[in-house]
């Protein structure tokens, strides 16, 4: 479970359709003052995109991690889709660098440019550009229909989303390092 703050004083305790026992009000132990407890998120499966994985599901990231981590250990499976899939000997000459052991990972996927067109550090900046253009077309219903018919309807799976990008347009992207982006 998780405390929390942000729910007292608000309707979702009170007129929400929480089932039975999934947040009730205590008096904190320690301050004694009131706090809501929500039960732990346990999701089916946990999908994050990282820079290497190895076959033993060995995850290693570069720069910050966030919440990758307790995000792979809340899932029931987890997904993990890679920009590359690395040798084993090169994740066990960097321990330090393994974030996500194997025994948390279920399945590895090789990904090329997945979080496109996000960014993902030592490999590609932000496509900045293609993201105002979602933003601005998917304001309307007809809008976000355009982009789905037009970037994930028409495209056979994701290297052909990649290929209606355009490979110049990707290269631009590059990260050059050691900037990271």
């Amino acid at each position: 479970f998780m405390p929390v703050k942000s729910m007292l004083g608000t309707d979702l305790i009170t007129k929400s359709k929480f089932r039975e026992k999934k947040a009730v009000v205590i008096n904190c132990p320690f301050t004694g003052e009131p706090v809501c407890l929500v039960p732990s998120i346990r999701p089916d499966f946990s999908i994050i995109h990282v820079q290497r994985v190895d076959m033993e599901g060995n995850v290693q990231i570069d720069g910050i991690v966030g919440e990758d981590g307790e995000l792979a250990k809340a899932g029931k499976k987890t997904i993990v889709l890679a920009e590359e899939i690395v040798d084993v000997e090169l994740t066990r000459t960097n321990p330090q660098a393994t974030v996500i052991p194997g025994i948390y990972v279920d399945y590895v996927v090789e990904c090329p440019w997945g979080s496109y067109p996000m960014q993902v550090y030592n490999y590609y900046d932000l496509d900045l550009e293609h993201i105002r253009m979602y933003y601005t077309q998917c304001k309307t219903e007809e809008g976000w229909q355009k982009y789905l018919d037009e970037y994930i309807l028409s495209v056979e799976n994701h290297m052909g989303f990649l290929k209606k990008i355009g490979i110049e347009r990707l290269l631009k992207l590059r990260a050059r390092k050691p900037f990271g982006y």
